[in-house]
C-alpha cells in the first residue's frame, strides 16, 4: 500500500535525480529495502522503519522489497516482495504488481525472486550500490560499485521536490496544531508523559505514522538537558516554563518543532527575559536565511544576538566582538543552529565530502555546514540553556570567564534552557516557513490563561 496522502510516488524522478549527481550515462542502480528484524527468542518483531534512501527511491514502506534503475534508459524497476497464501493470513492480499507499480511510479514490476533474471537481462557493465544493501544474487557479471551511490543518494536527498514539500508542510500543519493542544491543556500538576502521550495522539490521529523522533517534554531544570528523554516529571512549579520538543512522521517525513512555554498562565519575569533573547535570535536567523548564504553564518549570527541579549541582561560583559571572538555564547548554545531534513529528522547531506568541522564551543556541535540552496530544508532552533558542567568549564576558563557575571547567571539558573525550533524552505529569494504554531510571548500567553479558566 503506498503511504497517506500519495496518489503517484515519484519514485522514477528520484532516481533520475540521483543519477545526474552520480554522475554517470550507463549502470544500473540498484537498492535493497530492510527486512522485518524478530527479537532474540521470540516470535515478536522489532517496530519496521524503512531504509531512508531506500524509500526515497521507491516510496515503499513494506519491508522485503528492492528497486533498479537502469540509466541510459531511464527505466525504474520495482522488485516486489511475494506474499503466499499462508502470509496473506496474517498480513493480507497485497496489491497486484501492476497497482503497485502505478502507484509507485516505476516502470515495470516483477517480484523479487525474478532479480537475478531481470537485472541479467539489462547486461550493464557497472551497478552501483550501497555499501550496506546486499547484492548477492544480481546475476551479472557486471562490475559493482558500493563506494559513489551513497553520496549521489544523499545529495538528491537535500534538495526537495513539490511532492516532499507538500508532505512535509503538511506534517508541519499537524504538529503545529498539536503542539498549540498541549499549550491550550496542561495544568501545573500534570506528569512529562501526560503531555507526550496527548501529542502522540494527536498526531497520529491526523495521519502520521509515528514520532519523528523521541519527544522530549523537558520541565524547568530538565531543558537544560538538550536531549532529554526520560519524560516522567510533574509539572510542579507555575513559575517555571515546560520545553517540548515533537514531531509527526508523516509518508515518512519527519517535521521537527520545539516550543517553550510557562507551566502557569504566564511567564516569569526570568523566563521572560530568556525567552525574548531566543526568539529573537530565531527571527534574525529566519530573516536572514537565503540561497547562498553559509549555514555556519546563520549560527554565528544567532550567537551575535544573543551575545547582545546577554549584555543587555547584565549576563554577558565586554566587548561584543571579543565575546564572539572567544565563543562565550556556545557555552550557553553547546549545539548548532539547526540541521538538514526530510526522510531522516536530522537529515543527510550537511557534510559534503571534505568540509571539516570547526573546533569551537558551539560550532562542532554544527550538523550543517554548507551553503544553502533553493528547495533545501533546514532546522531553525536557538537556544540559551543553564548546564551546570558547561558553566562550570567556562568559569574555569578565565579568557571565557571575563565575559561573564556568575552572579547574574544563577539568577536564571532554574530557567534550565529554552529552545524555539521550526521548519524551513530555502527559495529563490529568502525562505519559507512550514512551521505555524504560535510562539509570541503575547500569543503563548493568551493561549495558556484558557488552561486555567
Amino acid at each position: 500500500m503506498a503511504p497517506a496522502n500519495i496518489s503517484v510516488y515519484p519514485a522514477k524522478q528520484h532516481f533520475a535525480a540521483t543519477a545526474q549527481k552520480l554522475g554517470a550515462t550507463s549502470g544500473v542502480i540498484f537498492v535493497r529495502g530492510g527486512d522485518i528484524i524478530v527479537h532474540p527468542d521470540s516470535d515478536t518483531e522489532y517496530e519496521f522503519h524503512q531504509d531512508s534512501s531506500f524509500y526515497y527511491l521507491s516510496g515503499v514502506i513494506e519491508p522485503g522489497y528492492a528497486a533498479a534503475y537502469d540509466i541510459a534508459s531511464s527505466t525504474a524497476i520495482l522488485f516486489a516482495n511475494h506474499v503466499s497464501a499462508d502470509e496473506a493470513v496474517w498480513v493480507g492480499v497485497p496489491a497486484s504488481l501492476d497497482e503497485q507499480r502505478a502507484t509507485y511510479g516505476f516502470d515495470q514490476a516483477h517480484y523479487t525472486h525474478d532479480i537475478e533474471s531481470v537485472i541479467s537481462a539489462l547486461r550493464p557493465e557497472r551497478i552501483f550500490a550501497l555499501a550496506h544493501h546486499s547484492t548477492e544474487n544480481l546475476g551479472s557479471a557486471a562490475s559493482i560499485d558500493t563506494e559513489r551511490l551513497l553520496d549521489a543518494v544523499h545529495e538528491a536527498r537535500v534538495f526537495k521536490d513539490d511532492h516532499e514539500i507538500a508532505i512535509m508542510r503538511r506534517a508541519n500543519a499537524i504538529s503545529s496544531a498539536a503542539h498549540e493542544v498541549l499549550m491550550r491543556e496542561a495544568k501545573q500538576g500534570m506528569n512529562e508523559a501526560e503531555l507526550r502521550g496527548r501529542f502522540v495522539g494527536l498526531v497520529l490521529a491526523q495521519g502520521c505514522s509515528y514520532e519523528a523522533y523521541g519527544s522530549i517534554v523537558a520541565r524547568g531544570r530538565n531543558a537544560a538537558v538538550l536531549h532529554y528523554t526520560k519524560n516522567n516529571m510533574a509539572l510542579a512549579d507555575a513559575s517555571a516554563m515546560v520545553l517540548v520538543d515533537a514531531g509527526g512522521s508523516l509518508s515518512c517525513y519527519a517535521s521537527d518543532i520545539t516550543r517553550t512555554w510557562p507551566i502557569g498562565a504566564a511567564f516569569s519575569a526570568e523566563c521572560r527575559a530568556i525567552y525574548a533573547v531566543v526568539l529573537a535570535m530565531q527571527k534574525a536567523v529566519i530573516e536572514a536565511c537565503a540561497p547562498h548564504r553559509q549555514w555556519q553564518d546563520m549560527h554565528l549570527l544567532a550567537c551575535r544576538v544573543a551575545a547582545q541579549g546577554l549584555v543587555e541582561l547584565g549576563m554577558l560583559r565586554g566587548d561584543l566582538d571579543d565575546i564572539m571572538a572567544r565563543h562565550v555564547v556556545g557555552y550557553f548554545m553547546p549545539h548548532g543552529i539547526g540541521h538538514l531534513i526530510g526522510i531522516d529528522t536530522h537529515d543527510v547531506g550537511g557534510y559534503p565530502r571534505g568540509t571539516e568541522r570547526i573546533n569551537a564551543p558551539g560550532l562542532r556541535y554544527l550538523r550543517a555546514r554548507r551553503e544553502m540552496l533553493p528547495r533545501m530544508a533546514f532546522t531553525v532552533e536557538p537556544g540559551l540553556y543553564f548546564v551546570d558542567a558547561i558553566l562550570a568549564e567556562a568559569r574555569d576558563t578565565p579568557a571565557v570567564a571575563q565575559h561573564i557575571d556568575f552572579g547574574v547567571v544563577a539568577k536564571y539558573r532554574a530557567v534550565g534552557g529554552v529552545r524555539i525550533e521550526d521548519n524551513i524552505i530555502i527559495t529563490e529569494t529568502g525562505c519559507d516557513n512550514l512551521t505555524t504554531c504560535p510562539k509570541e510571548i503575547a500569543e503563548i500567553e493568551s493561549i495558556r490563561a484558557t488552561a486555567y479558566q
